[in-house]
This record gives structure tokens, C-alpha cells and sequence, in this order.
């Protein structure tokens, strides 16, 4: 077995710290928490949540909108199976959030959304964990931190050689198939997993169909190196009402968006121990999309004709840095220093339909980024812990930024009471399509910037449960929006969110444990009584899951969405109304190989709509069937 690195034993006190959050189940203590830092162990001190395997099992969500609207903080919107998911952290921009899948970015700045990333191509069946980290990130990430970083991580695979097969099916013409496999390799291991996921049609007009493949290789060759070789691909295709449109109930065209697109990723990273001090680190990533839409556009008036695209991103990223591990009596120090590089190139090919004028929206950019990072942290006991991150990144075109992070956390009490503060500050590089479209582009836009800071408590309840409070102030400058009296992107609002988040896990008994999480947002824009779109003050939720017998576990969620101003085109601005949602989730191991599970979306066909003219999908149930062999 290769020797452990010695920054990995310097930070192995705070694995079993984890993340502060939603008291949610938390990541084995032997797995590392890699999101939110370059030191591969998140302090218990700083802000963040981790959805592990038997979180999304005992769940048994359709897919992962649903599996993260169970987060504080997180708010989501999906009008069908076919649009476009939003995720708005905290009150931010859906492109404020840097999403991650095995640590490669994969936030898209060819598209209308600046820069944002449907994630409903990925498959829950293909994931070991999700990692959520809220708060300014661009000390660790570059450009696109402003609000936060999700990171979808595949299993890591190791011991005996096993596999899995899993089938499902539900209303209104749900299908999913996945096959798993995974064991060692030498004294590392592999994973490959594969999917085919059609959802059926459970709002008119809205269908998603997707396929991929993913795997992750571990190698721990001799002399104290750890690598990892990690690829994805993903192909995907969907219809649905164009968004704003008034959807199956209000749209006044009946014909609909068109879309698909196709994902590659590869990448790699190592890790090589230099003695009881020092060890390298590297990382090196490729990733490509080509997507392709076609909207007949929005009727009445002419805000939105035909338009459509085909779109294409590449990014190369590569980073490598130096890592000290150092103690003395009860401190431990930990200090990373290093630089990264990363191209990205785009380019559109897209139209916009006029009726007898057909006019060309089509740019190709190309922008490269140097950065610069220093990060430290220092633990004295299981008292103080303290974390700060500095970065400047120089863009090509752009004045070089600097951002940072602090961030503490004492307990007084062995770990039953921590205390915690965090203060960072983040930018956004304009996407390709803001700069270049040549409608609405302008190539002197400048980066958006956001600072925050939080405080909060987490209180352990014996050995029972815990309490997690969190206060948050964040302010966004210079947002990027459409000025509807010059038709070109402007920088010009000032928005400012602060509000407070609540989460508890209590265990009744061995066998039933409660998890609730409630969210309240409050959000200024500054100079107009303006209020942003899709935005609810206050959402919450319950979860109650019983396990009787070893073998048997039933799940209920329930969901609650305050009311949001929303807008579509035949309907103008409407405010809609709060909603609840109860979900179940009913599980059965029939023997060591075979799992039987009956889900049931919306137990109580709830009606509501999280876009205008957009109905929920109702009452549905799914039955899945999964076997393992081998292990």
C-alpha cells in the first residue's frame, strides 16, 4: 500500500468534523472532502453540505432537481421534463453557481443563460456523493464563484470486483436503465458506470431523454503517488414550451423548443508525497459541448421570433501546486501555493427569424486565464480552526482580480458547540455570448463581483441530533442585464440578499430519524422596488424515515415553496401561489443481492406551477429493480 501523503494525516482531525449545512448524512470519515478548497478536507468551520449514497438511496428522487431542493439555501425551478433547470443559491443568479462534475467545471458561457449548466443530464444512479459549498469562491475557483460551487462526484471504486444492474419504470412513460462496475485495480480501483433515462411525459410538450457513460481509475503506484484518471460523456435530447411562453397552458404557438447536445470530459489529477512534509499536487482537465437549439419563438408581439443555435465550448484546464503539512504540540499547519491555466474558446452559429429577414447571431471568442493561489489553514486542538484563501487571476482582455476567503470556527466544548464566521469575495468573467452576440453583445462589459458574509451555530444534540443555524449577507455588483431602451447587455444593477437558513436531524429512535430545513431569503435591488422572478421569501422541508426491520425503510419528503413573482409573455407578471409537495420513497432488500423500491412523486397530486402556464407533474409512481453480483 502506498504511503499515506503527509498533508492527508495533518487533516485527518477534521474529517470527522465534515460540513455545516443541513444536518444531512455526511461523507464517511475515511472519504475526503474535496469541494471548497484545495487541501482536500472542508473544516468543520466553513459552509457546506454533502449528499452521500445513502442519502440519495433512502430518497429514491427521479433525478437531481429533486435530490437538491432538500438543501438549505438551494431554490429550484424546473417548468418539465424538458426545460431548462434553474438553481438560484441564496437569491443569486442560476449562473452564479460553479458546477463541477469529478472537479472539472462545466458551467457553459456560449449560452443565453451567461454561463449556466443543466444538470438534469446527469443520473443520480451515477454518482457516489454531491458536494455543496455556498459563499464567494473565486479564491479557489476563478471566474463564476459569485454564490457558490456544486461538485458531482462518481464513485472511486476499490475492493472485490462486483457489479450492479438496475432497472425502472413509472407513469406516464418513465424509464431508466443503469449497469455499474467497479473493484480494484492493483492496490487502487475503478469505476464505470453507464445510463439510459427517458422521462417520459408528465407535462405536455416536455420530454428528456439522456445517455451516458462515466468512469474513474485510482492508481497508487509505488513512492508515495496517488493519481486519478476520471472521464464522462453525456448525450442528450428534450422538447418543452419555450420558457416564458405561458407553457401547455398559456402558449399561444403550440409548437416547441427543440434541443440536444452532447458532453465530453476527461481529466486527471495526482498527488505525490515528497516526505513527512511537503507533497505535490497536479490537475489537468478537457471539456467539450456541442449543443444544438431550435425555438419557434413566442407569440403575440415580436419580443421573441424564431431564433435557434448550435453552440460549441471547449476548456483546457490545467493547475499544479505545493503543499506543506506541518505540526507542533496541538497545531496543525497546512499551506498550499501554486498556479493554473485555462483556455476556453466559443463559438455560435446561431439566427434569429424575422419573418423575410433571416439575421445571423453568430460570434466565436476565445479567452485565456492565468492564476496565482495561496491557501492556508490552522487548526489549535478541537478548538480554533481558522482558513484563508487568496487568488489574482489575469484574464486575456479583462484588468487582472483578486479575490480572497476568511474563515473561523471555534468550539468551546470538544465539538458539541461550534461557532463559525466566513467573509469572501468573488467575479464572473461576462460570458461569450453577452460579449459576442451581435444583438444584444457588448464587448465592454465589465465582471460581475459579489461579496459575502455569514455567521452561524451548530449544536450537537447528544448523541441524538443536531442544530444548524446560519445568518448570510451577500451583495452583487455591476449584474449584467438587457437594457430594453438600447437592446444591448449593460452593467448596471446592485443586488443585495441576507437572510437565514435552519437545519436539524433528530433520531427518535434506531429505527426513525426527522430532518427539517427552512429557508428565509431577503432580496434588494437597489434603487427600484423592482423584485426578481422565481425568487420565493421562504421555503422549507421535513423528512421522516423509518427503518423497522434491516431490510425494509420507508421515506416520506415533503416540501414547501413560498409564493415567487414570475412573467410570461400572454400573461405578463403573476404572482404564484406557495405549494407543498409530499413525496415517498419504499424500499426492500429482499436478499443481499436484490432490492426492490416503490417510489411515488407527488403522493397527493398537488397542483401548482413553478413557471407560468407550466403545470407540476402529478401523481407518479416508479418502481425500480436492482441486482448486484460479485463484491
Amino acid at each position: 500500500m502506498a504511503a499515506e501523503p503527509a498533508w492527508r494525516a495533518a487533516c485527518a482531525p477534521l474529517l470527522a468534523l465534515g460540513l455545516v449545512g443541513a444536518p444531512t448524512p455526511a461523507a464517511a470519515v475515511d472519504e475526503m472532502v474535496v469541494t471548497g478548497t484545495r487541501l482536500a478536507a472542508t473544516p468543520a468551520g466553513l459552509p457546506g453540505t454533502v449528499l452521500d449514497r445513502e442519502l440519495i438511496d433512502a430518497r429514491g428522487d427521479s433525478g437531481v432537481a429533486d435530490l437538491l431542493r432538500a438543501v438549505p439555501g438551494v431554490h429550484l425551478v424546473q417548468p418539465g421534463a424538458g426545460g431548462v433547470s434553474q438553481l438560484f443559491m441564496r437569491g443569486s443568479e442560476p449562473n452564479f453557481t460553479v458546477f463541477l462534475v469529478d472537479g472539472i467545471k462545466v458551467n457553459d458561457p456560449t449560452n443565453t443563460r451567461g454561463g449556466s449548466f443543466d444538470f438534469a443530464s446527469l443520473s443520480l444512479a451515477d454518482l457516489e456523493r454531491i458536494e455543496i459549498v455556498r459563499g464567494p469562491e473565486s479564491s479557489i475557483y476563478g471566474s463564476d464563484g459569485l454564490a457558490g460551487v456544486i461538485n458531482f462526484i462518481s464513485p472511486a471504486g476499490g475492493g472485490p470486483l462486483a457489479a450492479a444492474v438496475e432497472g425502472e419504470a413509472g407513469g406516464d412513460g418513465y424509464r431508466r436503465a443503469s449497469l455499474q462496475l467497479g473493484g480494484a485495480a492493483g492496490d487502487g480501483g475503478f469505476s464505470l458506470q453507464a445510463t439510459s433515462r427517458d422521462d417520459g411525459e408528465a407535462v405536455p410538450g416536455s420530454t428528456y431523454e439522456a445517455d451516458g457513460v462515466s468512469g474513474r481509475l485510482r492508481l497508487l503506484p509505488a513512492g508515495g503517488l496517488v493519481a486519478n484518471l476520471y472521464g464522462r460523456y453525456a448525450d442528450t435530447r428534450s422538447t418543452s414550451f419555450p420558457e416564458q411562453s405561458g407553457g401547455p397552458e398559456q402558449a399561444v404557438l403550440r409548437s416547441l423548443d427543440q434541443a440536444s447536445a452532447r458532453d465530453y470530459a476527461l481529466g486527471a489529477d495526482f498527488d505525490w508525497s515528497l516526505g513527512p512534509l511537503w507533497s505535490i499536487q497536479g490537475q489537468a482537465s478537457h471539456y467539450d459541448r456541442d449543443g444544438r437549439y431550435d425555438s419557434p419563438g413566442i407569440y403575440p408581439g415580436d419580443q421573441v421570433p424564431p431564433n435557434g443555435a448550435r453552440n460549441e465550448l471547449r476548456r483546457d484546464h490545467a493547475a499544479l501546486h505545493a503543499t506543506l503539512a506541518a505540526s507542533a504540540g496541538r497545531a496543525t499547519l497546512v499551506a498550499t501555493a501554486g498556479a493554473d491555466f485555462q483556455d476556453e474558446s466559443g463559438e455560435s452559429d446561431g439566427y434569429v427569424d424575422f419573418g423575410p429577414v433571416r439575421i445571423p447571431n453568430a460570434f466565436s471568442l476565445e479567452r485565456d486565464t492565468i492564476g496565482l493561489f495561496v491557501e492556508g489553514r490552522l487548526q489549535a486542538g478541537e478548538t480554533w480552526l481558522l482558513q484563508a484563501s487568496l487568488r489574482r487571476d489575469d484574464a486575456e482582455g479583462f484588468a487582472a482580480e483578486t479575490t480572497g476567503r476568511l474563515g473561523a470556527s471555534y468550539s468551546p466544548n470538544d465539538g458539541r458547540t461550534r461557532l463559525r464566521a466566513d467573509w469572501g469575495t468573488a467575479f464572473k468573467l461576462p460570458s461569450f455570448f453577452a460579449l459576442g452576440s451581435p444583438l444584444v453583445g457588448e464587448p465592454g462589459l465589465r465582471p460581475e463581483k459579489s461579496r459575502g458574509a455569514e455567521a452561524g451555530i451548530v449544536q450537537r444534540l447528544g448523541s441524538a441530533g443536531e442544530l444548524a443555524l446560519t445568518l448570510f449577507d451577500y451583495e452583487f455588483e455591476d449584474l449584467i442585464d438587457l437594457d430594453p431602451a438600447t437592446f444591448r447587455n449593460v452593467n448596471r444593477d446592485r443586488v443585495t440578499s441576507h437572510g437565514a437558513e435552519l437545519g436539524a436531524s433528530l433520531a427518535l429512535s434506531p429505527a426513525l430519524v426527522l430532518r427539517a430545513h427552512v429557508t428565509w431569503t431577503d432580496i434588494d435591488v437597489e434603487h427600484s422596488d423592482r423584485e426578481l422572478l422565481q425568487r420565493p421569501d421562504w421555503r422549507g422541508g421535513l423528512s421522516a424515515r423509518w427503518s423497522p426491520a434491516q431490510d425494509w425503510s420507508l421515506d416520506l419528503d415533503w416540501l414547501y415553496v413560498g409564493e415567487s413573482l414570475d412573467y410570461a409573455i400572454p400573461t405578463a407578471e403573476q404572482t404564484l401561489g406557495a405549494w407543498n409537495r409530499l413525496d415517498l420513497n419504499l424500499a426492500w432488500s429482499v436478499t443481499a443481492r436484490l432490492r426492490l423500491a416503490l417510489a411515488i412523486d407527488n403522493l397527493l397530486d398537488a397542483g401548482y406551477q413553478e413557471a407560468i402556464g407550466f403545470p407540476a407533474a402529478g401523481f407518479r409512481p416508479r418502481l425500480s429493480l436492482r441486482y448486484r453480483f460479485g463484491g
